[in-house]
């Protein structure tokens, strides 16, 4: 199969699956929102410099898609389908330029006061930047290799070595004293790798800006949220569900209420320099436009325009992916936490029991009921676990089952 070499000045068709191409997009504009919140994070100006450079693939891709896509257009009926497909590579692009708009902040050294996020982000949920010690250099191990030995899910998302960066390495790459790790998982994961490498476990930054807190605080609440609309958009497409997308209206609008109002606070914030505050509310305004975009991935769907079923496949064998797992009588009675998922790199988005949906329901207090699907989002790391739990059940019969059901109503 041929692919997209990785930029071009000019652009000239090319015979690529729009498969292929979606998954691409969605891949790189997901890896992007977190490199460009961790270049602000880390004031990090070579990673934010890459964000800039992945906006540009993503800008090449969507044209060479918007091209395949049309030649694959014969009728009415594949128009109509085809419109899911344009839309999701449109709102992946948008993803992308929010992302490089926040990184160009960074680029542009303007200025940001000392933002403690990192403890902000919930244990189930964390990223880190982890220097490989210079004392590694003899033990060289397999990325696959350290993990298996911690019986740890992480996602190392970005490696830099030297001046080069590795974009989701392979499970085969061999680390080596000196390389900087971007690695996403769980609280619990993420210490456990710092002592794996002999380094302090500590939270440098809790006790760090103490008056900048709540400006932080809105700050990933607007990314947290704007993130979480683009699982429940993908998860709307995956399923053909209307509630899910209007789920979504509602969650921009109420995003759109919180950026203003985050805005004027930063605005009043003594504080803050002229330039800082002009900074932080970009940022705002750049997760808001996060959130529009994952409005714009359901429009069609809200329209009574069905998604194309290549969507499902694409969900299913991206880096981050989405899939059903079926509860039995084994799980009856446990709430979301005491299923031990998120351990596990596994996200619970939404129960569907019955004909009822659950949208981000609260993890210490929603208890399963055997029979109930949940809709789950998790790393390629994660995959044979998905597997294992799904004890058999065909997910495509189950998703089908549910694009049914959904769609007739």
């Amino acid at each position: 199969m041929e692919k997209a070499p990785l930029l071009e000045n000019e652009i000239e068709y090319k015979p690529i699956p729009v498969k292929e191409l979606l998954k691409e997009m969605k891949n790189l504009s997901t890896l992007m929102v977190d490199l460009a919140y961790l270049s602000v994070l880390y004031n990090d100006v070579e990673l934010a410099w890459e964000v800039y450079e992945l906006e540009k693939r993503i800008d090449y891709l969507e044209l060479l898609l918007t091209m395949q896509a049309s030649l694959a257009t014969r009728n009415v009926r594949d128009a109509e389908k085809i419109v899911s497909i344009h839309r999701l590579a449109t709102a992946s692009n948008k993803v992308s330029d929010a992302a490089a708009d926040i990184a160009g902040i960074v680029l542009s050294k303007t200025g940001l006061p000392p933002l403690s996020i990192v403890d902000l982000f919930p244990k189930d949920s964390m990223v880190a930047k982890i220097v490989v010690p210079d004392n590694f250099q003899a033990r060289g191990v397999k990325i696959r290799e350290l993990i298996d030995e911690l019986k740890v899910i992480l996602n190392i998302m970005v490696i830099r070595r030297e001046r080069n960066w590795i974009l989701e390495p392979d499970e085969n790459f061999v680390l080596r004293s000196g390389d900087v790790l971007l690695v996403e998982g769980t609280e619990n994961s993420i210490n456990l790798l710092k002592k794996y490498f002999n380094i302090p476990v500590t939270k440098p930054y809790a006790e760090k800006a103490v008056e900048y807190r709540r400006i932080a605080e809105g700050l990933y609440q607007l990314k947290n949220t704007s993130q979480v609309m683009l699982d429940l958009a993908y998860t709307a497409l995956l399923t053909k569900s209307e509630e899910f997308a209007e789920k979504i209206e509602e969650l921009e609008d109420y995003v759109d209420r919180m950026a203003k109002s985050f805005e004027l606070e930063v605005i009043l914030h003594e504080k803050l320099s002229a330039m800082e505050k002009l900074n932080i509310v970009s940022i705002a305004v750049s997760s808001e436009n996060i959130a529009d975009a994952a409005l714009e991935m359901v429009e069609p769907l809200l329209k009574g325009l069905e998604p194309h079923p290549i969507i499902m496949d694409v969900l299913w064998e991206t880096e981050e992916r989405i899939s059903v797992i079926e509860m039995d009588e084994t799980d009856e009675g446990k709430t979301l936490t005491e299923l031990g998922y998120g351990d596990r790199g596994i996200t619970v988005l939404a129960v569907r029991r019955g004909d009822k949906w659950f949208i981000t329901p609260p993890y210490t207090g929603f208890k399963v009921k055997s029979g109930d699907i949940l809709i789950v989002k998790y790393f390629s790391e994660s995959e044979e676990i998905v597997e294992e739990l799904e004890k058999e059940e065909d997910r495509e019969e189950m998703i089908e089952e549910i694009q049914e059901e959904e769609w007739e109503e």
